[in-house]
């Protein structure tokens, strides 16, 4: 169960990304604002938007009320659930120790010595790559997207 202060993965709608936030306020146990931890905007929780899979269709959109998964549960926003996810899916893959020269691709897992074990979400610039980690949304430098 997610509380006041805590982290969550949300769209933010300035950023126009998938990114960690702060929960701010809360109704019940529903996420009502969060504040951005990119830009230190406060709006209403959007729930992630983005797909980790080009082809995998999106999430369906609810509209009613306390909107609950098939099993009856409330479904888990947090940045840590998301990272638990995308882990999951890359299992395969081996695991490489982060070094600022190294050359990524998406998809691939990586081990730091702060953050822990991460997976690379996408690159978002030439030597820059986004990846996930159990605690929150990290960009690093990298020796660019491996070909």
């Amino acid at each position: 169960m997610v509380r006041v202060a805590e982290q969550v993965l949300a769209y933010c709608s300035q950023c126009k990304m998938d990114l960690s936030a702060t929960v701010v306020a809360m109704r019940g146990d529903q996420v009502v604002r969060v504040q951005c931890r990119t830009c230190r905007g406060e709006r209403a929780f959007k729930a992630p938007k983005g797909i980790t899979d080009p082809k995998q269709a999106p999430p369906p959109r609810t509209t009613t009320r306390g909107a609950r998964t098939e099993t009856g549960e409330r479904p888990d926003h947090s940045v840590a659930a998301e990272w638990r996810k995308v882990l999951l899916a890359h299992k395969d893959r081996p695991l490489n120790a982060y070094s600022a020269k190294a050359q990524m691709a998406v998809g691939d897992r990586i081990a730091h010595p702060t953050f822990g074990e991460g997976v690379v979400m996408k690159q978002i610039h030439p030597n820059k790559a986004e990846i996930i980690f159990e605690s929150d949304l990290k960009v690093l430098i990298t020796g660019g997207p491996r070909v």
